[in-house]
């Protein structure tokens, strides 16, 4: 009736880079200092540092003042500083002072935003472009030697 087996229980754990419980740091939270995760984090107080997460939801009453880079990033509250990431989501309440550098961008009606907005691919372009006549200059100077 009451009798033990013989075979083992695995504890099965979350692969990594899976979605688990996201961090939140509430309203009477202050970081001065960068924050990094690998996961998702819900931000309702202030960083005065950078922020380096998969996903970044930054709530109404939140404050950054930093550079933010991740996946998905969405905004309700106050950004000072560049956000780069592949999707940026801004909220009718978002207040942004900086730059965006984005694949996918949405903003509703009532955002606010001071700053530029890049396509990510458009950045790369750029940059390889750059590289290139670099290269060129390179060249011309070492024939012109």
């Amino acid at each position: 009736m009451f009798s033990r087996s013989n075979s083992r229980r695995e504890t099965e754990t979350a692969p990594k880079g899976a979605m688990g419980v996201p961090s939140i740091l509430s309203t009477d939270f202050t970081v001065t200092g960068n924050v990094t995760s690998s996961g998702e984090v819900h931000l309702d107080g202030t960083v005065e540092g950078d922020i380096d997460a998969r996903v970044l939801t930054v709530g109404d009453s939140a404050l950054v003042r930093g550079n933010i880079s991740a996946e998905t990033v969405r905004v309700s509250g106050s950004v000072t500083g560049t956000i780069r990431a592949k999707e940026v989501i801004l909220t009718r309440t978002a207040r942004i002072t900086g730059d965006i550098h984005h694949d996918i961008l949405s903003m509703e009606a009532g955002a606010r935003l001071e700053g530029m907005c890049r396509r990510l691919a458009s950045l790369l372009e750029t940059k390889d472009s750059e590289e290139a006549a670099g290269r060129l200059l390179l060249t011309q100077q070492e024939t012109a030697a």
